[in-house]
């Protein structure tokens, strides 16, 4: 079993029903079969708790003691397959984006999580609320830590004053998004996040590549005199 299903996520209503104490064993079981039938094409509108607990082997009431609603549990589930923030302390604004940016790679390429994206992103239209959802669970980490570096280059004066943080994270995330889930081509270097990130700095940044605070870029040289 992966490492990172050793831990499954703990529900919102932990406490036992009848004071009988919870079964960790149940619950990896019910996250794995989740996770199981998603992966293997199963659209969220086809998934039941039914097919989950039979999968898994328990009885239905027994998912319904740790998930109100399927929603809730394929949350849940997909939250036991995103990847901690990885350090940024001691890095630099351009290394902290790159860094960053370039996790979505490791995130979303040929991973568990990688293959449920394309049935979460079938129900973005029907229920845009669970898309909500995922990125206020799933993604939230990385999106916070994304935000507090532009926070930071911001103050620094690194990053223009007024940039749209939320604008900014977007411009960030799309294009690693766009080339794994959407296009399902393969990047295989951090080289693709330095250009994304170096694109969006180009364009940010308070002061132009090569002047300073306080000074102007130098002028372009006076046309030349025509000659006689």
């Amino acid at each position: 079993m992966p490492s990172h299903l050793d831990q499954p996520s703990v529900p919102r209503d932990r406490a036992s029903r009848g004071g009988r104490q919870r079964d960790p064993a149940a619950d990896r079981a019910i996250l794995d079969a989740t996770l199981a039938l998603l992966g293997e094409g199963r659209a969220y509108g086809d998934l039941s708790m039914d097919l989950v607990a039979q999968r898994a082997g328990v009885a239905r009431a027994t998912i319904y003691r740790r998930w109100r609603n399927k929603e809730e549990l394929v949350l849940s589930a997909l939250t036991t397959l995103d990847l901690p923030v990885p350090p940024l302390a001691g890095l630099d604004l351009r290394q902290r984006l790159v860094t960053l940016v370039d996790q979505l790679r490791h995130r979303g390429q040929d991973t568990p999580l990688h293959r449920l994206m394309g049935s979460l992103l079938s129900e973005a239209v029907r229920r845009p609320h669970l898309v909500e959802r995922f990125e206020d669970t799933v993604v939230a980490a990385r999106r916070e830590a994304l935000l507090d570096a532009l926070r930071d280059g911001v103050d620094s004066g690194e990053l223009r004053p007024g940039l749209d943080l939320d604008d900014a994270v977007e411009i960030l995330s799309g294009p690693m998004a766009a080339r794994l889930i959407l296009r399902q081509r393969p990047v295989e270097s951090p080289k693709f996040a330095e250009t994304i990130v170096d694109t969006f700095l180009n364009g940010t940044r308070a002061h132009p590549a090569g002047t300073t605070p306080g000074t102007a870029p130098e002028p372009p040289p006076p046309p030349e005199e025509p000659q006689p």
